[in-house]
């Protein structure tokens, strides 16, 4: 089906204004106006309000106007070949039971989702260290960490020669004489000498491709790179290289996220528990499966 005259198409852009409405509200069959109607199939209507609503705007003429009749087309296509469907029982038997299969799975997957943001479970320090006891070898670094300095600065600032040098030496001094007198004129500063930080993010702060991470680290005690009108400057007074076990302050947000997994796993297991015993007492659950051997196909033909 084509829509003969483009100027079918311009004459309708007014319509966009409503388009927002239109494409939110189902307006009923006997609200149509008539010369809104572009085809219909049986008392399914499509209105040219609401195909508009479809079109981006800013779209060349030609352009529009084939996506307008693209638009018709298919929804025609569409409500034919329903049409062949709802005359075949068995099908729409097998699509009414896939509809309410994915329907439920849509709603368990919803009350899942609810049922852990509502439930926050704090995990003690003391199980964390033990987790990390037991485990640390397998909390192996994917990537180098470091302790140190790191500042981004004006390449015409003032006292560079001086924030270069105190980076550089990064004594306890220096540092303050860095923060006292050379982050007048920073940009970025970051202070890390105390804790153990992921490359990637003092990495990802400084414009310069760093193939090799763990070589970089472990050659790199000071690094400075210039790029628009900034200069980035960077301190590594230690460093953890990938393959090493984590140190305890990393591992341990990540072991309080796996413990705070496993209490919702469980908390979501006793729920089920529950809801099946709940279900048995009423009566509204009948198990057939007793003396099944789930490990073993059945025998029968």
């Amino acid at each position: 089906m084509k829509i003969p005259a483009l100027s079918y198409i311009l004459a309708s852009v007014a319509a966009v204004a409503i388009c927002s409405t239109a494409c939110r509200k189902q307006t009923p069959v006997q609200e149509i106006p008539a010369d809104d109607v572009v085809v219909a199939v049986g008392d399914s209507m499509l209105t040219r309000t609401e195909v508009l609503c479809r079109i981006p705007s800013g779209m060349a003429p030609a352009d529009s106007a084939e996506l307008f009749n693209s638009i018709v087309d298919g929804w025609v296509e569409r409500h034919l070949l329903a049409d062949i469907v709802r005359d075949d029982p068995d099908e729409m038997a097998r699509i009414d039971r896939m509809a309410e299969q994915y329907r439920r799975r849509l709603m368990v997957a919803s009350y899942r989702r609810s049922l852990r943001a509502s439930h926050r479970w704090s995990v003690p320090n003391d199980s964390i260290r033990a987790y990390f006891r037991d485990n640390s070898a397998s909390l192996i670094l994917e990537r180098p960490v470091l302790k140190g300095l790191y500042v981004k600065v004006p390449s015409d600032a003032a006292r560079l020669a001086d924030i270069r040098r105190w980076m550089m030496t990064a004594t306890p001094d220096a540092i303050d004489n860095l923060e006292r007198y050379g982050l007048a004129d920073a940009i970025e500063y970051s202070f890390f000498e105390d804790k153990w930080t992921d490359w990637n993010l003092i990495a990802r702060q400084i414009p310069y491709r760093f193939d090799n991470p763990d070589s970089f680290v472990a050659t790199r005690q000071n690094f400075e790179t210039a790029y628009g009108g900034m200069t980035y400057l960077l301190h590594i007074s230690s460093f953890l290289p990938s393959g090493e076990v984590m140190p305890y302050e990393v591992a341990a947000p990540i072991i309080a996220g796996r413990l705070e997994l496993e209490s919702g796993q469980s908390y979501e297991r006793q729920l089920i528990a529950g809801l099946y015993a709940k279900a048995r007492k009423e009566g509204r659950l009948r198990d057939y499966r007793e003396g099944y051997d789930a490990h073993r196909p059945s025998s029968r033909k």
